[in-house]
């Protein structure tokens, strides 16, 4: 019976048998190729953790350092005297403008020069704020 079972269905289970092992087939080609594309995206985002990082150090190494090319106030060993600074020294101070400056000269030369930092709080446009900014960068000289 068994016999007359295969030899009248014989082209149906060898397409079956057919169907499942292309079928297979197809299933292992696929997973190779997604874990390949899996393993290409995750050595991506490693070397760009890495950069990632390389950068944060980089970044934390030159934050210590001035932008090149410029001086910023703090690295000056000595104040700038308010008494005797021309109008671009002036402008290098916080908040001091180029009409500021201007400012502090005329007052100078209206007043003698400056007896006390504190005078910076009667020129014009300086108040409490900006001094605050200003008084540890500023002297009027010895």
């Amino acid at each position: 019976m068994f016999d007359v079972f295969i030899d009248k269905y014989r082209w149906y289970l060898l397409s079956v048998l057919i169907f499942i092992i292309v079928a297979g087939i197809s299933i292992l080609v696929w997973d190779k190729s997604h874990r390949t594309k899996v393993n290409r995206e995750n050595q991506e985002i490693a070397e760009l953790q890495e950069q990632n990082e390389t950068l944060r150090q980089q970044l934390s190494e030159d934050s210590s350092k001035s932008v090149a090319g410029a001086e910023s106030i703090e690295d000056q060993s000595d104040k700038i005297n308010i008494n005797t600074a021309d109008e671009t020294e002036l402008d290098k101070l916080p908040g001091i403008g180029p009409v500021k400056a201007s400012d502090i000269i005329a007052y100078r030369e209206e007043n003698g020069g400056f007896g006390s930092i504190e005078e910076l709080k009667n020129v014009s446009g300086i108040g409490d704020k900006t001094f605050e900014n200003l008084k540890d960068l500023v002297t009027v000289g010895e």
